[in-house]
């Protein structure tokens, strides 16, 4: 159970950072609620949580190797379930740097955007 509390942590991470990086270059509120469901629909849509990876087509399948969200819900599988496409070592570790990449971009875009009044 707290493998599966340190992916959600790590998913939490990574998703806050991206709002972070889109809010710190958004000028207007509406916009940034549309470009945000905008990406998030097909990030959770091609992360095999709703479908299985191993059920995809080719092509497909490399773009969620690229998700980040894929590795997330396949590590919660397999502490939970001990059912996963990767290993959940991998799935942390992949995970962890994206999460670490996404946290310092977040961090410095948000420290450049200027006020908006």
């Amino acid at each position: 159970m707290f493998v599966a509390f340190g992916f959600m942590l790590l998913i939490g991470f990574v998703f806050i950072s991206i709002g972070l990086i889109l809010a710190s270059v958004m000028t207007d509120m509406q916009g940034f609620g549309l470009i945000l469901n905008l990406l998030v629909f097909p990030i959770f849509f091609l992360s095999g949580a709703i479908y299985p990876v191993s059920a995809l087509p080719g092509f497909i399948r490399y773009v969620t190797y690229v998700n980040p969200l894929t590795y997330g819900v396949d590590g919660m599988r397999g502490a939970l379930l001990g059912v996963s496409v990767f290993p959940v070592l991998m799935d942390a570790l992949v995970l962890g740097a994206i999460a670490l990449v996404m946290l310092a971009l977040g961090a410095y875009s948000f420290s450049k955007a200027k006020a908006v009044a």
